[in-house]
């Protein structure tokens, strides 16, 4: 009997063994799947940080999934802020001139009052400037196409961004910028 403990024991005393080396495997495979965690984590926030500046307005610093980009000075922002800056100084240019009549300038900027403006001879000549850096804007933004894709998967993959632009009800406008840029006025 003495025999079948001591067998026994050291069958336990094996079988304990093989735990413990066992358990120390297990505990270094955890050790290592958090430190993939971690560096996973990390780099899930440099995606996200590299999203947002890429995918960032340089004026309101949301992240704009349709970017625009003003070609005479390289300045990206999203639709939203090129239209209401294009639209102000359009404004105001209407406002303070002395030859524009009571009744046009009443009228919502639109791509008639526009068209009206100019075939009426009361605007030739527009005045548009960058928001950041106030480079005279000559021509039409151009939307950036290239990173659009990489925006909807990183946004799929990521989720959205905490401070993302929303889009414009403009934007399904085929001629995004007819009530702001005539194509007989001249821009300087």
């Amino acid at each position: 009997m003495a025999t079948f403990f001591k067998k026994e024991v050291k069958k336990s005393h094996l079988e304990l063994t093989k735990l413990r080396i066992a358990k120390k495997r297990a505990e270094k495979a955890l050790y290592r799947a958090r430190a993939m965690q971690e560096d996973l984590k990390a780099t899930v926030e440099q995606i996200t940080a590299a999203r947002d500046a890429v995918a960032g307005c340089d004026v309101c610093k949301g992240c704009a999934s349709r970017q625009f980009i003003l070609v005479e000075c390289g300045h990206v922002s999203c639709y939203g802020c090129l239209r209401n800056w294009f639209n102000t100084s359009l404004r105001e240019q209407i406002d303070d001139s002395t030859i524009i009549p009571e009744y046009l300038r009443r009228r919502p900027v639109n791509a008639e009052t526009l068209r009206e403006l100019h075939d009426g001879g009361y605007l030739d000549v527009v005045l548009y400037d960058c928001p950041v850096c106030e480079e005279p804007v000559r021509m039409k933004p151009t939307e950036v196409n290239k990173l659009s894709a990489f925006f909807e998967v990183a946004n799929d993959v990521l989720g959205q961004p905490k401070n993302r632009v929303v889009n414009d009800p403009h934007l399904s406008d085929p001629v995004l910028w007819k009530d702001l840029f005539h194509d007989e006025i001249q821009y300087v």
